[in-house]
């Protein structure tokens, strides 16, 4: 989960991207160590939002802690919450989303691989009340069950894409992993779901895991970060496409995260495709089903 300033910095200039990419190995060799002396301390306080919240000291988390973090996607995470159910947050990372879901009442499920961002959800749900609020399953979200190496050991962020941001493939650890559908199988009928999909380039193996769920009815909201151009190993994620014809052949319609709310074309997203470049400053994007109408 990297700074949202810091995702819009590299969108607008692909030379930022050369650059940093044959750095980018001592970069996260620097951020294992230093995660080790600093980040791996806490702190907790209550945020703006009204909820206690524990985090590292990394300066992602200073936005979280100041309620100035990924504004547009918390307001209209929140708009969705208030016509939902129930939460799913896969890529949960401390919890700062489910936080926000179970303040509104709303019961959540969270799923986090990584163990220092675990360890602070925990915390936040003990200090705000809400341990009967929330299943946390403590592993990865893919297409299949089983084991998979988790890269980046320190810090907000970690993936199960090899050389994402360029984590260093020597520091990585196995998790357990399971399917969306595996967990929500039989569960939760006939209930409204809100999904957000936060997993570092690792998006589309959610997805199709999620087949089943994907065509439940009611249908879900989801809300995916699904990068094209940045921070891929590759230099362009080669599932970026993909992931949008999953949610086009099932009937749903796509909308960039910005504000306002911007409705996209298939046209205009296979125009990105073919360009390897995306328009606007946003990685999020909100997928509906034709008949729902989006959140004001």
């Amino acid at each position: 989960m990297f700074p949202r300033w810091l995702k819009q910095l590299v969108k607008k200039s692909p030379v930022l991207v050369a650059l940093y990419r044959p750095f980018s190995w001592r970069l996260h060799l620097f951020q294992d160590w230093w995660g080790t002396k600093v980040w791996t301390r806490t702190r907790e306080v209550t945020t703006p939002l009204g909820f206690k919240l524990t985090s590292g000291l990394h300066p992602a988390y200073e936005l979280m802690r100041r309620g100035e973090f990924e504004v547009p996607e918390t307001a209209l995470i929140s708009g969705l919450l208030a016509r939902s159910d129930r939460f799913v947050d896969v890529g949960a990372n401390l919890g700062y989303y489910t936080c926000l879901a179970l303040q509104s009442g709303k019961p959540a499920l969270a799923f986090e691989p990584q163990p220092q961002n675990l360890r602070c959800l925990y915390q936040n749900l003990v200090a705000n009340g809400w341990q009967d609020g929330a299943e946390v399953f403590p592993l990865a979200l893919s297409d299949r069950p089983g084991l998979l190496s988790l890269y980046g050991a320190s810090g907000p962020s970690a993936s199960l894409v090899k050389g994402w941001a360029g984590y260093s493939p020597r520091h990585h650890q196995t998790v357990p992993v399971s399917t969306l559908d595996n967990i929500l199988a039989g569960r939760f009928a006939g209930e409204r779901l809100l999904v957000k999909i936060d997993v570092e380039g690792a998006e589309y193996g959610v997805m199709k895991g999620a087949m089943h769920s994907l065509a439940r009815s009611p249908s879900p909201a989801w809300l995916l970060e699904v990068c094209l151009q940045e921070f891929h190993p590759d230099g362009a994620n080669p599932d970026f496409i993909g992931i949008f014809r999953l949610f086009w052949e099932a009937g749903y319609r796509a909308y960039a995260v910005e504000q306002p709310l911007r409705a996209l074309s298939q046209a205009e997203v296979e125009g990105w495709w073919t360009e390897r470049r995306s328009a606007g400053e946003t990685f999020n994007y909100l997928f509906l089903a034709a008949d729902q109408a989006p959140p004001a």
